[in-house]
């Protein structure tokens, strides 16, 4: 009765620990909290700051035409309609990041909480859709000017959404999430669901090549920054947001939540820095001045006070977490962090409805519109050597490539191991070259001359692959990682074997699928459609080039690689590689006997004055094929010769890497088989 009164009052209970022992941690907090009034909160400030945002951005301006004749419910509709595409999106990645990256997997399958959060993406998904549909008829109705209910019909509709770029825009993301929420309610294994996350990262990056950032000067920076802060934001606020839903109601929240906490800074400096890369090319530098500047201003301040509350997170709701001390500190801070995001995630929609300051930029002639920088001179060794044009894209993954295999040796160094120092030049040799042909002379005349343009393709899918290949990255990646701690989910030692042994790896690297792959990108490249875009756009450009690269790659996996899923034998090995030659030399021989320019409407428009005529330069490029091909063949049966003479025909054909052999190396492939 004494103990029940006591609690009655609230006084607290004396401590009965004995003399001499420590006193038992308290117990975690099983009380679910609350989680209705952050969501409502959240979606008020969401719905306030947009409304803010667009009445001080200038989008009610009853001065546009067809904004006025569209009608209210279109003005209102259509940026509640991205607001709720953009936090759908978010929160279906959040969901399935939990799902693959932060909660303990099941052997090869995912655990029941895994496949109660692919289930829960795959309502969010449904959401996402929808609402990506909705905005889609809400933009037609705009630029139209008619009621969105005059769009009843369809044909409007179905125009926008296949003749224009914004509705193509928009209806990919609205496939995609579909796709995605049918197949997140059904997907079982931890591969799938890894492969529904990467599809949910893809499906933000639609909208991203018909924005504000296209219409810049610098609009291959632009474009892929901001694809980077896309897929950074989405990951960021959706991790956060599927935390707070699932709150005290799982066992592992303590190793969830650090785990998402090293993640949420990186993505806190990728949002940070591609955004500070935006707003500089959109306002042609420190200029704030402009409406569009000060909800620049606002929106870093914000993502200032997300960097405190992250801080506040790391210093106190973590450390009580791991101390197993009552959760609702992680849930409170949390909620306010959300509530912010909410706000700042506003206030990047009305940025999109903003027009941004015009540019103060001289007259440019009509090679620098389509180029994005002025015509160059003619080609010649300095102008190839220093006239650089980076490329942000493989700028970015040759350092990520550097940094991270430099310093993986250095660890298998500390920890007393050995790597082949001809290796790691062959590596820094791949990236050198990759890095010369994108962001080099080579990679701005690459759009002027289409001799560039195949120099650059030989370089990147037969060259560049063969030195990255030899530098072993997969089996240094084994060697370097460790295993992790049982019950802490996937270790980083099992990533890249589980990479290897996936079923859409083994399918991609196998020789009768990666050997048409390679040639469809060598012939019918050309004759298609994309290769005029790709001289038009360039993130289009960017990514045919790294669509090279990775073909390039697929193909001489097999033949060269170390750690290949498919271990052809030594035979077939050499006659893949005899393939190069004829595949190369038909190719090229059937550009120096071609009579019609490729793009003729491109080079054109350029109205270059030096160098060869557009027909003869395709021709000329014809030869650099032939002799790329002759050259990639010849280094490849070089080393395949080279490992014969030093193991003999058997240890061609059952040869492992000396790296895959050690056993470390052989324990990591056999828990891997196992749990297969």
């Amino acid at each position: 009765m004494m103990t029940e009164r006591r609690r009655e009052h609230g006084s607290p209970e004396p401590d009965r620990t004995p003399p001499g022992r420590t006193p038992p941690d308290p117990p975690p907090d099983r009380t679910p909290p609350d989680r209705t009034l952050p969501v409502l909160g959240a979606t008020a400030v969401a719905l306030l700051s947009l409304a803010v945002v667009l009445r001080f951005g200038g989008a009610f301006r009853p001065n546009v035409p067809t904004l006025r004749q569209a009608g209210y419910f279109t003005t209102v509709g259509s940026p509640i309609a991205r607001l709720t595409m953009n936090v759908a999106g978010a929160i279906t990645v959040g969901w399935l990041l939990m799902a693959v990256v932060l909660l303990p997997p099941d052997g090869r399958e995912l655990s029941d909480a895994g496949r109660r959060c692919a289930r829960a993406a795959s309502l969010s998904a449904v959401t996402w859709a929808v609402s990506a549909l909705g905005l889609a008829a809400f933009s037609a109705s705009e630029l139209l000017g008619v009621p969105v209910t005059a769009l009843a019909g369809g044909g409007d509709l179905l125009g926008y959404l296949t003749d224009l770029s914004q509705g193509r825009a928009l209806l990919a993301v609205t496939a995609l999430a579909a796709v995605l929420s049918v197949a997140a309610g059904r997907i079982r294994t931890l591969g799938g669901a890894g492969h529904l996350l990467i599809l949910a990262m893809l499906a933000l990056l639609p909208p991203v090549f018909t924005g504000h950032s296209m219409s810049t000067g610098a609009h291959s920076l632009a474009v892929f920054s901001l694809a980077v802060h896309v897929v950074g934001a989405a990951t960021w606020v959706g991790g956060l947001v599927v935390l707070l839903a699932i709150g005290a109601r799982t066992a592992v929240l303590p190793e969830i939540v650090p785990r998402y906490s090293r993640l949420a800074l990186v993505c806190f400096a990728a949002v940070g820095a591609t955004g500070l890369i935006n707003a500089w090319i959109r306002l042609g530098g420190p200029h704030l001045g402009s409406r569009y500047g000060v909800l620049v201003v606002v929106k870093a301040a914000a993502l200032a006070a997300l960097a405190v509350l992250g801080w506040w997170h790391r210093r106190s709701s973590i450390p009580a977490l791991r101390d197993r001390r009552r959760v609702g500190a992680f849930v409170r801070l949390a909620a306010v962090e959300i509530i912010v995001m909410a706000a700042v995630f506003a206030l990047a929609t009305g940025l999109s409805r903003t027009p941004p300051p015009p540019a103060d930029l001289p007259l440019e002639t009509s090679a620098a519109v389509l180029l994005g920088f002025p015509l160059p001179g003619p080609p010649g060794p300095r102008a190839y050597a220093l006239d650089w044009w980076v490329d942000p894209l493989f700028l970015t993954l040759v350092l990520i490539g550097a940094v991270l295999y430099g310093a993986a040796v250095l660890r298998l160094r500390r920890e007393g191991g050995g790597w082949p120092i001809a290796r790691t030049v062959a590596w820094y040799a791949g990236l050198a070259i990759v890095l010369i042909a994108t962001c080099g002379g080579l990679g701005r005349y690459s759009m002027v001359l289409f001799s560039a343009h195949m120099a650059q393709h030989m370089a990147l899918s037969a060259l560049a692959p063969i030195a990255l290949l030899l530098g072993a990255p997969v089996t240094l990646a084994l060697r370097a990682l460790h295993p992790g701690r049982a019950g802490t989910g996937v270790s980083p030692r099992e990533l890249p074997a589980a990479a290897v042994r996936s079923r859409t790896i083994r399918f991609l690297a196998h020789p009768l699928v990666a050997l048409p792959v390679f040639v469809a990108g060598l012939y019918g490249f050309y004759r298609s459609p994309l290769f005029e875009a790709s001289l038009r756009d360039h993130a289009v450009h960017s990514l045919t080039m790294l669509f090279f690269v990775v073909t390039g790659l697929l193909y001489l996996w097999p033949i060269i690689g170390r750690t290949a899923p498919h271990r052809p034998a030594a035979v077939t090995r050499f006659l893949l590689a005899l393939a190069m030659l004829p595949l190369h030399a038909v190719f090229g021989i059937g550009l120096m006997r071609s009579e019609g320019v490729l793009a003729p409407d491109w080079y054109a428009a350029l109205g270059r004055d030096w160098g060869l005529p557009p027909l003869r330069d395709q021709q000329a490029a014809g030869g650099l094929a032939l002799g790329a091909g002759v050259a990639a063949a010849s280094l490849v049966l070089l080393v395949l010769a080279g490992r014969w003479r030093r193991s003999g025909p058997a240890g061609v054909d059952g040869e492992l890497d000396a790296g895959l052999c050690d056993r470390q190396h052989e324990d990591m492939l056999s828990i891997h088989a196992r749990r297969s």
